[in-house]
């Protein structure tokens, strides 16, 4: 067996590799760099994904991958099942993989990497369910007083199997081209102005710990269409109710639209100037796409989850409690990490981000 050290150097030209990333849309949009970093440096390797739908849009049209393999999630239980899971490992087994290489660490994946047939089945030191792995590799630490983004120690720790160091690329999304016309015209029925700059804002989250109010997101609104932007609220259309609460409070009503699918999305947010949400998924993909953006955190750690190589705010209060997992605030009963977040925070932060982008824009 190839020592780790060394296995991504002593592959074979050619060679298939397959990364597991499951669970959300923002894991999957900063697995991208990875991808990048690895092609970069050994463009002859034939890279693949699997990931949960249906976040698998998010890596159509990626030049660093040959195929993406989605993996069915029931819709009402918000996981995959038994039989999901044996048909997407028919899938995989049938493309002989060279390497298999579990980005993610649960339990479903860590069988998927077992059973995947892949000659070298990769995972971390302190993964569970060892016997899916028979190459495991340490977690490594940064140097005293640095913390690295979620993307970079995906990055270190792949450098362990022999990638070679270079710089950091940026997550790359790829807006389908031929989605354009019919999402202008979307657009237009949403009420969007054409001739304003776009601030895409995006006011809820899966969590609650992460979402902050709809009053704040309202004035964040207005403020900016003062400032010559038009605004334009998106999401899922489970958080409809959400985005008319907040349009009901806005003083001067901004556009709205839900129900996009993740490439629709993806093409809205290349359109956009600007950027304003939660620690969420969409937040992610508009830093992919270049967009400035400000982000509100509440119960996450933001330096382990901001957006990633983009011109951003970042706005969130101190608490002896941060981070935590957020499924419910055990502290407070309500979430004051973000709740706790004032308009004039955000509109402080927001003067700053668009001075750095016109600054950016002279030079």
């Amino acid at each position: 067996m190839t020592p780790p050290a060394g296995l991504l150097t002593s592959l074979s030209p050619g060679s298939r590799i397959l990364f597991i990333r499951l669970r959300s849309l923002g894991d999957t949009v900063l697995s991208t760099p990875l991808y990048a970093a690895l092609k970069a440096w050994r463009p002859d390797l034939r890279l693949s994904a699997l990931v949960e739908e249906p976040f698998e849009e998010a890596l159509y049209r990626n030049p660093d991958l040959e195929s993406v393999f989605p993996l069915q999630v029931h819709r009402t239980r918000q996981r995959s099942t038994t039989r999901a899971r044996w048909q997407t490992l028919r899938q995989i087994r049938r493309k002989r993989f060279d390497c298999c290489i579990n980005l993610h660490g649960g339990t479903t994946s860590a069988w998927l990497t077992g059973l995947s047939g892949a000659r070298y089945r990769i995972g971390l030191q302190d993964y569970r369910n060892s016997f899916c792995y028979n190459v495991r590799t340490e977690l490594p630490s940064p140097p005293p007083g640095v913390r690295w983004h979620s993307a970079r120690f995906q990055l270190e720790w792949l450098y362990r199997l022999g990638l070679q160091k270079g710089p950091d690329p940026p997550a790359r999304l790829v807006p389908d081209p031929g989605l354009r016309s019919v999402l202008e015209a979307r657009l237009r029925d949403a009420g969007l102005p054409p001739s304003r700059p776009v601030c895409v804002i995006q006011p809820s989250s899966r969590f609650h710990t992460k979402e902050w109010t709809d009053a704040g997101f309202a004035e964040i609104s207005d403020f900016l269409q003062e400032h010559g932007y038009a605004t334009l609220l998106v999401g899922t259309r489970e958080e409809k109710p959400k985005i008319r609460r907040v349009a009901g409070l806005c003083r001067n009503r901004p556009a709205s639209i839900w129900g996009l699918t993740i490439s629709e999305l993806t093409g809205v947010l290349g359109q956009a100037s600007l950027f304003v949400g939660n620690d969420s998924g969409p937040t992610h993909m508009a830093a992919a796409l270049g967009v400035p953006v400000l982000v509100l955190f509440g119960s996450s750690d933001s330096h382990l989850w901001r957006p990633w190589q983009a011109v951003h705010e970042i706005v969130q209060n101190p608490y002896d409690c941060n981070p935590c997992p957020g499924y419910r605030c055990h502290v407070y009963g309500e979430p004051q990490c973000i709740l706790s977040i004032t308009p004039q925070q955000v509109k402080k932060a927001l003067q700053r981000l668009l001075e750095r982008t016109r600054s950016l824009e002279q030079n």
